[in-house]
């Protein structure tokens, strides 16, 4: 049946065919130096790679692996994408330097997408030094390509970086939809540590970690927030605040027409501050104080 058959439409929808730096997927013919089962998945490692097996198919031979354990595995893939194995199945997620940029565009960022009008361009704008590299950095990870540097005129400080580029602005369009005026969080691709990871650059880009004072209270309080015109967006991350990291919010409308996404308890914000965090160097300084200000309210 060709390219029809249910295994190739397998291999097409994961990836399975074309694993980034692979020698292909036929099997090694030297007997394998360690083998490692994975629910319904088999995987052998000789002096070539890995090879990813299910019921006697050869499902694809990957050169690296980043993860390997008894319950899970991961495997790179082409343009910042990871196949992910376990003995629930398998699927393709983001890693952490894709999930971080999806989360910087999703944030203060852009994205243009459109054959019609032949706009194709990915831009992140920021008036934070230590933004700007981040990003830099997880795009010539991913894309392996230098950005140029823009200065906007009508923003004093404020940097953007730019890439006009079809290729890339067509894979970032599969997993948000900033393109249409909008974004989203991209559930299906996400493991843990790259829920973290867009979390992460989305407060950096679009939240605010800050210590308050506040009516009748001794010490700052401290609050946790992100901030979107997109209301629905903001809905998602709350879910997925709650079901990855235990952590409940509460949405507030602006005067303006805006939402605010906020962290309820102070337990919540003290786990979000831990676990997930920020790159904004000020929200770091904060962070650093209120984690100090904990431990000394414990010792006293």
């Amino acid at each position: 049946m060709g390219e029809g058959t249910r295994e190739a439409q397998y291999k097409d929808r994961f990836g399975l065919g074309t694993p980034t730096d692979t020698y292909g997927t036929q099997c090694s013919k030297s007997e394998p130096l360690e083998r490692l089962q994975i629910g319904e998945y088999l995987v052998e490692r000789d002096e070539r790679g890995y090879t990813l097996k299910k019921g006697g198919l050869t499902l694809g031979t990957y050169k690296e692996a980043t993860l390997l354990s008894s319950d899970r595995a991961l495997f790179k893939l082409d343009k910042g994408m990871l196949l992910e194995v376990s003995p629930k199945g398998i699927r393709n997620i983001l890693s952490l330097a894709k999930a971080g940029i999806i989360g910087f565009i999703n944030s203060d960022g852009s994205l243009q997408y459109s054959t019609v009008q032949r706009r194709y361009r990915v831009g992140f704008g920021s008036s934070s030094d230590e933004l700007l590299e981040k990003f830099s950095e997880f795009m010539k990870e991913v894309y392996g390509i230098p950005l140029r540097t823009y200065q906007r005129k009508d923003r004093r400080h404020f940097i953007e970086l730019v890439k006009g580029n079809k290729e890339i602005a067509q894979d970032l369009d599969n997993y948000t939809t900033k393109a249409r005026c909008e974004w989203n969080v991209p559930f299906e691709y996400l493991d843990k540590e790259s829920a973290r990871m867009f979390l992460k650059c989305f407060m950096s880009g679009d939240g605010s970690i800050g210590l308050y004072k506040s009516r009748g209270k001794k010490n700052p309080v401290l609050r946790v927030r992100f901030s979107s015109i997109n209301r629905k967006g903001l809905e998602e991350i709350a879910m997925l605040l709650r079901d990855s990291f235990s952590i409940n919010t509460t949405i507030h409308v602006l005067n303006w027409g805006g939402f605010e996404l906020y962290v309820i308890s102070q337990d919540g914000k003290i786990r979000y501050i831990k676990d997930v965090g920020s790159f904004k160097k000020n929200h770091m300084q904060t962070i650093d104080k209120a984690l100090k200000g904990g431990e000394r309210n414990q010792k006293s």
